[in-house]
């Protein structure tokens, strides 16, 4: 779950133990996701909340989006993370901590 480390805020995944949930201001101004700690569980599970609704103050770390361009840049970003995860061999580390397609097309 979060771990503050010089300010910065780093929601570590892996081990069943973070929830996301979505949701939407009362409004629906903008649409949200949260993530809170849970006990842990096989990763993906789906699990009723115990509350029936969670006020945006409520998590410890919330996406707030107001428009749904900026959904997407951060879906592309993570179905990139996706592919390079699923497909290590096919990219390169630089000594500068980029990544890099080891044979672009």
């Amino acid at each position: 779950m979060p771990i503050i480390n010089n300010n910065e805020v780093q929601v570590i995944f892996g081990t069943g133990d973070i929830s996301v949930g979505i949701g939407c201001k009362s409004d629906k101004s903008s649409s949200i996701v949260q993530f809170t700690e849970i006990e842990p569980r096989p990763i993906g599970e789906e699990f009723a909340f115990d509350k029936n609704k969670m006020e945006i103050d409520d998590a410890p770390v919330t996406f707030i989006f107001n428009k749904i361009e900026s959904l997407d840049a951060v879906i592309y970003q993570l179905q990139r993370l996706r592919d390079l995860m699923a497909n290590k061999d096919n990219y390169q580390w630089t000594d500068g901590e980029r990544i890099l397609e080891k044979n672009p097309s």
